[in-house]
């Protein structure tokens, strides 16, 4: 029973612990620390602490990663109407993910198929869009250095591709050789996108897009249902969103 109140009661403490950082930006820390806690404390919960299965972390890691970069996200923007809007979306995305998991590991019948592996695929670009903002944020307004974030994106690069990877039933060792290689190129398209004289929004945009034209060509590549058509496709959205929004971003 308090695992099924798990689904409803964090999304809720996740919505009001970003409201208090919407409107006190400074406590960012203790909100930051407290999310990050509640969400893997009840999320581990929900597992039955099931600590040492590396299936559980990989369960888990879309919904922490989009807790993580949401909340980090929140910081950079100024209009306080899209930051609400933005902190309910994801606290609802949020509720839903957590009843998935919730029917995967407690109510199988009620289970829908394939619901984790298309919205864990959904947090992870999500997650992804926000940290691109994130990173290229701290650059322009910190003046973090560069490696630093490098670091950083390769990490989080590798987990989430894993992660990908993982729920979508990919072999182990085409998975890890397939996470390090995505974690080399998306360093080298960040570090290329850093020159460009844009906002952080674009930039993290941009980011976001690339890594979602390769990471859905790699999972078609290794279920062996890729064809020319459908690269064709990826390619012509992805570079078309590109030009879209460098055609339309205010250069700096």
């Amino acid at each position: 029973m308090f695992n099924r109140l798990i689904t409803t009661i964090l999304p809720i403490i996740l919505f009001v612990a970003w409201e208090i950082l919407i409107r006190w930006p400074s406590a960012f820390f203790y909100v930051f620390f407290t999310v990050v806690i509640l969400s893997l404390s009840a999320t581990l919960r929900l597992s039955d602490f099931r600590i040492k299965r590396k299936d559980t972390w990989l369960l888990l890691a879309p919904i922490i990663l989009l807790v993580i970069f949401n909340t980090i996200f929140l910081l950079f923007l100024n209009n306080i109407w899209l930051q609400q809007a933005v902190a309910l979306i994801m606290a609802v995305a949020c509720y839903y993910f957590l009843r998935y998991l919730y029917s995967f590991l407690h109510q199988i019948t009620a289970y829908k198929p394939l619901s984790l592996e298309t919205s864990s695929t959904y947090f992870i670009i999500v997650s992804y869009l926000f940290l691109g903002i994130s990173i290229y944020g701290f650059m322009n307004f910190l003046n973090t250095r560069l490696w630093y974030l490098a670091i950083i994106l390769v990490a989080v690069t590798f987990l989430s591709s894993y992660q990908i990877f993982w729920i979508n039933k990919i072999n182990d060792k085409q998975n890890l050789f397939a996470s390090i290689l995505l974690s080399m190129l998306m360093v080298e398209f960040f570090w290329s996108v850093s020159f460009f004289p844009v906002s952080h929004f674009i930039s993290g945009l941009g980011l976001a897009i690339i890594y979602y034209v390769i990471i859905n060509l790699s999972i078609l590549y290794f279920l062996e249902k890729i064809d020319k058509k459908t690269v064709r496709m990826y390619l012509t959205i992805g570079l078309s969103c590109l030009f879209i929004i460098l055609l339309s971003a205010r250069w700096l």
